[in-house]
């Protein structure tokens, strides 16, 4: 039996008689030149879509820790329109906020209630009686505040594009790799920039678009590790019903949550 290989053989072997001009390659008998491959983006090339990406997303989730005095840990959603949601804890204590332009609401729990008498009892005796009668109202409703009052907290800044990002670097010049771990199966690599003071990180797929999934900065010399979520997704922050709303001048002893 005469195989596909034989035939291959046979026909090889007639190039001298002029039946074939070659075997396998163009007619010049030389080998096919191959395309040359695309030149890959470097590392810091990656970082630098990274932040771009980043920085044009009309709505994100953060998720993760702000390293200040009291380690705190926020779970929040924003877009560019200055609208934010979400929880940060604190010693414990879990506070929920709605911000909506130049609004915003914050509605404390049991804990975080008790520690404004506390701190009162501490830091100023003699407000602890308007401070327990602003516990009082405020108890199972929001709080309503300014978006600006709220903002001026270190971790609610991240509501905001301008001060918690602002030594956020445009576009890097090097970077180094590391290992970034696995989330949602997806094998993600560490890129790191340092700064004068500092560092930036920005975890992306190992492969593919660097899509950012994590990135950890400073504001001001507070550091912030946080995960990157629902990037573009559609995001409404809704205001409480008025019913469940108590006035800042209602609540006036609760000012500190706000510094």
């Amino acid at each position: 039996m005469v195989t596909r290989r034989t035939l291959s053989v046979v026909l090889c072997g007639v190039v001298a008689t002029g039946a074939l001009t070659a075997c396998g390659g163009s007619g010049t008998g030389k080998p096919e030149s191959k395309p040359s491959p695309v030149p890959s983006a470097s590392d810091a090339e990656r970082m630098t879509e990274a932040l771009e990406i980043f920085r044009g997303y009309r709505s994100y989730g953060l998720k993760g820790e702000v390293r200040d005095d009291v380690g705190t840990r926020i779970d929040l959603h924003v877009d560019r329109r200055g609208n934010c949601a979400g929880s940060y804890e604190t010693l414990g204590n879990t506070t929920r906020f709605v911000m909506v332009g130049n609004q915003a609401w914050e509605a404390y729990d049991e804990g975080g209630l008790s520690s404004f008498v506390e701190l009162a009892k501490l830091t100023n005796p003699e407000a602890v009686a308007s401070t327990e009668a602003a516990v009082e109202k405020a108890r199972g409703k929001y709080v309503e505040w300014s978006a600006r009052e709220l903002k001026n907290a270190l971790a609610l800044s991240l509501c905001g594009t301008d001060r918690a990002y602002e030594e956020l670097p445009d576009s890097v010049t090097t970077a180094e790799r590391g290992n970034g771990g696995t989330k949602d199966g997806v094998r993600l690599i560490s890129l790191t920039h340092p700064e004068e003071d500092g560092e930036v990180v920005v975890q992306v797929p190992e492969t593919g678009t660097p899509t950012p999934r994590h990135i950890e900065f400073e504001i001001g010399d507070v550091p912030v590790l946080v995960d990157i979520d629902d990037p573009n997704m559609p995001f409404e922050a809704e205001p409480p019903a008025p019913s469940a709303v108590v006035s800042a001048d209602d609540a006036r002893g609760l000012e500190l949550s706000i510094e």
